[in-house]
């Protein structure tokens, strides 16, 4: 599942899809990606790939359910479309719009009139 995010993005592409926890991924021909365990075990994982682009962000994301099943092969079980994907892809989502919304000023905070008179006045 491919999503692009338009910028500006408070941060580059790295930088936002470490922050909701993927870490790198050295993968065939030594391709950068980044990974996030979707349980405690090493498998099924999401994978994404990941650029800047025109200002913003490209994700392009999948669920590895399982290893490559033959050695020198770079073919695994992954899964494109569905819930799991969908999921995530919806959890990147509110996280890259919720960087970029506009803050809110904070109310400021009216200071206590004070009587003049000591704490137990």
């Amino acid at each position: 599942m491919k999503q692009f995010f338009p910028g500006p993005l408070s941060d580059n592409a790295r930088g936002l899809i470490r922050r909701l926890g993927y870490g790198e991924h050295r993968g065939h021909e030594g391709q950068l990606s980044y990974t996030l365990r979707a349980t405690g075990e090493l498998f099924p994982r999401y994978h994404a790939y990941i650029e800047d682009r025109d200002g913003g962000l490209q994700v392009n994301l999948h669920v590895d359910q399982k290893a490559a099943s033959y050695e020198g092969t770079s073919a695994h079980a992954g899964e494109y479309e569905g819930p799991l994907v969908e999921r995530e892809m919806q959890r990147i989502t509110q996280f890259v719009r919720g960087l970029s919304a506009p803050s809110v000023p904070a109310k400021p905070v009216a200071k206590p009139t004070t009587s003049g008179k000591g704490f137990w006045g």
